[in-house]
């Protein structure tokens, strides 16, 4: 998606308490569902 939306060098880190951060939300076992991360990329 950020690809075709003109972005290079797209990159994805988890980021390394993810499952507690989302467990935090308190929504039951969203941490088994979504991720935290950290998402860069260069536009041009």
């Amino acid at each position: 998606m950020l690809e075709d939306a003109g972005f290079t060098n797209v990159n994805i880190e988890i980021k390394a308490q993810s499952r507690e951060i989302i467990a935090g939300w308190g929504i039951k076992d969203a941490q088994d569902y979504a991720v935290a991360a950290y998402i860069t990329a260069r536009k041009g």
